[in-house]
């Protein structure tokens, strides 16, 4: 009983064929693992673009907030003079425009668009407000900040998630 071996072009074709299956599988789980990267480097681009746009809508609405605190204090304290408020009203409105002007960059999360839209629409002065008494403008400030500290809360809420 004697085995035939076969000869060495036999052996080298058997391990030039299991070499070759062996690259075709690690080629492919490397591809996969390629493919698998690059979706999780675009969820974090994804994610950056997102966390910059609602901190940018947070400053704009904390500067609204600061904008109509002076309005605030005013009322807290009784009056003030008659034109000391108007000023707000023109810093308040460039503010709003900035977040308009946010609305256009592209963004997969609508939350974020919706937000930004109810913090246009809350911070809108009444068109009497210049021409409103101090005690008048100084209880819509009030309001305004109080409505931003809350829209301001729901975007922080929205970075987390």
């Amino acid at each position: 009983m004697s085995i035939d071996w076969g000869n060495a072009a036999d052996w080298a074709s058997a391990v030039a064929s299991a070499g070759a299956v062996f690259a075709a599988l690690w080629i492919a789980f490397g591809q996969e693992r390629n493919a698998r990267k690059l979706r999780q480097l675009a969820r974090n681009e994804e994610h950056e673009r997102k966390a910059q746009l609602v901190s940018e809508v947070i400053r704009l609405t904390a500067a609204i907030e600061a904008e109509a605190a002076p309005g605030a204090r005013v009322v807290d304290v009784g009056g003030g003079r008659a034109d000391g408020l108007v000023s707000q009203k023109d810093a308040i409105e460039g503010l709003r425009l900035q977040l308009r002007a946010l609305q256009q960059f592209p963004q997969t999360d609508p939350r974020i668009y919706g937000e930004i839209g109810r913090i246009i629409q809350e911070s809108e002065l009444p068109a009497g407000f210049v021409s409103g008494g101090t005690s008048y403008q100084g209880l819509l400030l009030r309001g305004l900040a109080d409505r931003l500290t809350a829209r301001r809360e729901t975007l922080v809420g929205l970075l987390g998630a």
